[in-house]
C-alpha cells in the first residue's frame, strides 16, 4: 500500500521534479539589444538521455530545444530567445517535455511529382506530389523539367522564404511573405509556377536569370563567376525541419570549374525570427576563390557596411528590383578573415572567399517592402540588416550547469 501511494505521488509531480533539470546562463556582454537570438550550444555540454526537451525561462515561458548538426557533423542544441538586453544575464532550465503550443516558425522541403514519366528531360502526366525530402539528381538534369516542386528545395522562416534551382542553374531565389505563417507546403502545387503572381501569402519576388541571385554558390575565375553547372551528380536532402531551425544539405559531386574538379558539400540553415540564411561550404580540394554575391540591378543602390571591430561585415543592395516593381533589398554577410576580395563581374556584385581547410561560411538575406515585416524604405531595410549584423557580431557568453 505504501509503495502504491509513493508511485501515485510521483505521477502527480511535475516532470521537472525528477532531477533532470540543467541550468543555462546566458550573458549579453555587448551594448546592443539582440533581438530574435537563437542560442546554440554543443550537445556535449549537456547530460541528455533519449527524449524530448524544452527550455523554461525565469518567467515560466516554455520553448522547444532542438538537436541539429552543422556541416562538420557537430551536434548542437538550439532554442530561441526573443530579446537579450545590453549587459544583461538570463537563466533558463532545460527539462524533459514537449512545447506543443509553440508555433512552427521554420520549414524545409524537397518534393516532386508522381504518376507520370519523363519524355526526354521533361516530366509529363501525373499531378500528385510526394515529399521524400531526399533526391539524387544526375548531372544531366536540366531546368523546366516540370518534375520537382518549384524546381528545387525550399526553406522558410516566419519572416521570409527561399528556394534554389537544383538543376544546372543552381541559383538561389527569394519568396516574399505577407504572413508569418508557414506557406511553402501550398506553393508550387497549382499550375506549377503560379508563385510568380501575387497571392495572399506573397510571391516569388525576384528574377535570377544567369546571375547569382542572392547568395548562390559560385567560382570566380577572374573574369566571370561560374555557378555549379558542370557536375557529375547531386544529392540533396532535408536533415532538419524544426519549429526553430530548418536545413537543406546538398553534395555536388565532380563540380568542374575548368581549372579544377572537386566535390562540394553545402548546408543551408534558417532560424526562426530572421530573414537571413546561413550557408556552410566544404570543398574536398584546395579551392581559393569560392564566391557568392548579389544580382546587379541599375535601379538599386550598392551599400557596404561601415568599418567596425566585429568579425562580420556585409554588402547590400536596395531599390526597385522586385518582380512586383517595388522595393527589395539583398545582403551578404561574410567573415572578414575569410574575405579574399570584394569585386564584380558584368552581372553580379561579388564576395570572393578564401576557405579555411576547404571550409567557408556566409549569410544571405532578402527583405521586401510588402513583407509582413516590411522594408518599405532604405532605412527600414538597413535596420534589419544591422540587427542581423549585431546577432553575428554579438558578444554572448553561454554556460551550462549540469546536476
Amino acid at each position: 500500500m505504501k509503495l502504491n501511494r509513493l508511485f501515485l505521488l510521483m505521477l502527480a509531480m511535475p516532470f521537472f521534479a525528477v532531477g533532470t533539470a540543467q541550468t543555462i546562463t546566458i550573458k549579453n556582454n555587448s551594448e546592443n539589444v539582440i533581438k530574435e537570438y537563437v542560442a546554440e550550444i554543443p550537445v556535449k555540454n549537456f547530460k541528455l538521455s533519449i527524449g524530448n526537451y524544452v527550455v523554461v525561462s525565469s518567467n515560466g515561458a516554455v520553448v522547444p530545444l532542438e538537436i541539429v548538426k552543422d556541416l562538420k557533423g557537430n551536434e548542437l542544441a538550439v532554442f530561441p530567445i526573443e530579446k537579450l538586453d545590453p549587459k544583461s544575464t538570463y537563466t533558463f532550465k532545460i527539462q524533459k517535455g514537449t512545447a506543443d503550443n509553440y508555433p512552427k516558425r521554420t520549414y524545409a522541403e524537397l518534393a516532386h511529382k508522381i504518376g507520370g514519366k519523363f519524355n526526354g528531360n521533361r516530366y509529363e502526366g501525373g499531378f500528385s506530389w510526394v515529399k521524400p525530402n531526399y533526391m539524387k539528381i544526375p548531372g544531366s538534369f536540366r531546368d523546366h523539367a516540370y518534375y520537382i516542386k518549384y524546381e528545387g528545395p525550399g526553406w522558410e522562416s516566419d519572416k521570409v522564404g527561399y528556394r534554389f534551382y537544383v538543376d544546372q542553374r543552381n541559383a538561389i531565389d527569394a519568396f516574399g511573405k505577407k504572413t508569418p505563417g508557414i506557406v511553402l507546403p501550398a506553393v508550387g502545387v497549382d499550375g506549377y509556377d503560379n508563385y510568380h503572381n501575387m497571392a495572399d501569402w506573397g510571391m516569388d519576388n525576384m528574377k535570377v536569370g544567369a546571375t547569382l541571385g542572392i547568395g548562390s554558390i559560385g567560382y570566380y575565375n577572374g573574369t566571370k563567376t561560374l555557378r555549379v553547372e558542370k557536375r557529375d551528380s547531386v544529392i540533396c536532402f532535408i536533415p532538419a525541419d524544426g519549429k526553430i531551425r530548418s536545413q537543406v544539405n546538398t553534395t555536388y559531386f565532380g563540380w568542374d570549374v575548368d581549372v579544377n574538379k572537386f566535390n562540394l558539400k553545402s548546408l543551408i540553415t534558417i532560424d526562426a525570427g530572421t530573414k537571413a540564411s546561413r550557408m556552410e561550404l566544404f570543398a574536398d580540394k584546395n579551392v581559393d576563390n569560392l564566391t557568392t554575391g548579389i544580382i546587379k540591378n541599375k535601379n538599386t543602390e550598392f551599400i557596404k557596411s561601415p568599418d567596425s571591430d566585429g568579425e562580420w561585415a556585409y554588402i547590400a543592395t536596395y531599390g526597385l528590383q522586385s518582380l512586383n516593381d517595388d522595393n527589395l533589398g539583398f545582403a551578404i554577410f561574410y567573415k572578414k578573415k575569410q574575405l579574399k576580395t570584394l569585386t564584380e563581374d558584368a552581372i553580379n556584385h561579388l564576395v570572393v572567399l578564401q576557405p579555411d581547410n576547404g571550409y567557408v561560411e556566409y549569410y544571405f538575406m532578402a527583405s521586401w517592402e510588402m513583407d509582413w515585416e516590411p522594408a518599405n524604405n532604405k532605412a527600414a531595410f538597413l535596420k534589419g540588416v544591422d540587427e542581423q549584423l549585431v546577432r553575428l557580431n554579438s558578444d554572448v557568453d553561454i554556460k551550462v550547469k549540469r546536476r
